[in-house]
């Protein structure tokens, strides 16, 4: 047994470290201060005994999901080659039985969160799916949503005898069988014995964990889809027009372009009207649970999207070197002087662009489902307090060379959000509503951060065609 334990500790850590030593670290570091912050609130009183152990397993969760599912997982497959699947003594076995033991320890602990073992199928299913999307799956991703949220949002559409029968225990049996037999499948896939079947589908595999883990090609692939109704239009038009501030960002490619994004508000709008006629077509309204988790996970994901959009620009800049510099080259370029002034303009007016479409797609959602003035002005609000934090460093950063997501420049944006909100709620006892403050805050703030990063930008070397000179 010690012999195992020691292959599994061996495997665990060069997983880890393979995949991202500092990001493995800094998701331990951050777990921990969580954990040791419920506790303090636990001693002073602040929180409830069994909120205390619910928020401590939350975080073990959490910590288990980035280590187990986006770490271990992509490169436990990549360790499994056709050649070490045969040739290293009890690889494959023991990177099954990590595999198999994280997917169980995952699905037990969501399922004591939810505070009912009746979940554990569906939790255990949709684990499961998390996991072949790690691996390079993406189709994945649709069983998994409906898995967790298909019984949410069809329970009432679905008759009564068709309930009964998936939940008695005949119903729950098949189920289980289903789910075994799924998982028995997922692990053969992800885990191959070797052999000319494992050699034919190991470059497939390998480049589907890449478009998994790579933070810079996953636009492309929507950018080139949306690029015919936004981007392609737009380049011939600057190019008969021959504008040298439109052609600098033209340079960039169409990943840095607002119709990348095209995509996102179609989705949204499909989804918002898939649901205005859901009532219509069903007989059935639209359970209130449903349409408060959509808005939610809805003002979530936009936000988050509207935050890490501006990183798109930094990226673009990296990898279209080439393109820069035959641009230099051109007479579109225009003067070298008026470089870093033509830039910082067009990637300002681009993530403005990027923050109101996807800003628009947010309400138009929200507005569609059925929420009320006040849900719109909350939407509203955080999306402001979002387009500051996604705008703080991009001038700045562009300046410096391009603008990353350190762990520090994470920590001075939560502070900043921190500070925003404790802002609007110190001014909300004056008088007025907090959204209301948080909407002129994030306004106000983004207009100065704007302004300190335009005279950083300009004082700056000229940043085409490399950035700053490394």
């Amino acid at each position: 047994m010690s012999g195992a334990l020691n292959d599994y500790r061996r495997l665990w850590t060069v997983a880890t470290a393979w995949g991202s030593a500092r990001f493995a670290g800094w998701a331990c570091r951050v777990t921990l201060l969580l954990a040791l912050a419920a506790g303090m609130a636990r001693l002073a009183g602040l929180l409830e005994r069994s909120l205390f152990w619910r928020a401590e397993l939350l975080f073990a969760v959490l910590w288990l999901v980035l280590m187990w599912g986006l770490l271990f997982i992509p490169v436990s497959i990549l360790m499994n080659s056709a050649s070490n699947a045969r040739l290293v003594p009890r690889l494959r076995r023991r990177l099954l039985q990590v595999a198999v033991g994280g997917w169980l320890l995952l699905s037990v602990a969501v399922t004591l969160l939810t505070g009912s073992w009746a979940f554990l199928p569906l939790v255990a299913a949709a684990v499961l799916g998390m996991m072949l999307v790690s691996g390079g799956m993406r189709w994945a991703f649709l069983p998994v949503w409906l898995l967790l949220f298909g019984p949410l949002l069809f329970r009432n559409a679905l008759p009564v005898s068709v309930v009964r029968a998936v939940t008695s225990p005949p119903g729950m049996l098949a189920g289980s069988l289903a789910l075994l037999l799924w998982a028995v499948w997922s692990f053969s896939v992800l885990y191959p014995a070797g052999g000319d079947r494992h050699l034919d589908g190991r470059a497939q595999r390998v480049a589907g964990i890449k478009r998994f883990q790579s933070k810079e090609t996953g636009m492309p692939y929507v950018a080139a889809w949306t690029s015919r109704f936004g981007y392609i239009p737009s380049l011939l038009r600057d190019c008969w027009e021959r504008r040298p501030d439109a052609m600098l960002m033209h340079a960039l490619g169409p990943a840095a372009h607002w119709s990348a994004w095209l995509a996102i508000p179609a989705t949204v709008l499909a989804a918002g009207l898939a649901l205005c006629l859901y009532p219509a077509v069903s007989g059935h309204p639209i359970p209130r649970p449903a349409t408060d988790w959509l808005l939610g996970f809805s003002m979530a994901s936009m936000n988050m999207m509207i935050l890490f959009v501006t990183p798109a620009f930094g990226q673009q800049l990296r990898k279209t070197r080439g393109e820069q510099a035959l641009l230099r080259l051109t007479p579109l370029a225009g003067d070298s002087a008026l470089l870093n002034r033509r830039l910082a303009a067009g990637v300002l007016k681009g993530a403005l662009a990027n923050w109101g479409l996807l800003s628009a797609s947010l309400l138009l959602l929200a507005w569609l489902i059925g929420g009320n003035g006040d849900m719109l002005l909350r939407d509203f609000a955080l999306s402001c307090l979002s387009g500051q934090l996604a705008v703080a460093d991009l001038l700045p950063g562009f300046a410096r060379g391009a603008p990353s997501f350190r762990p520090q420049r994470l920590a001075g944006l939560a502070l900043l959000g921190a500070c925003n909100g404790a802002l609007a709620y110190g001014l909300s006892l004056l008088g007025g509503s907090v959204w209301l403050w948080l909407m002129a805050i994030g306004v106000l703030g983004c207009a100065l951060l704007l302004a300190w990063g335009w005279r950083s930008m300009l004082a700056a070397p000229p940043v085409f065609p490399a950035g700053p000179m490394e």
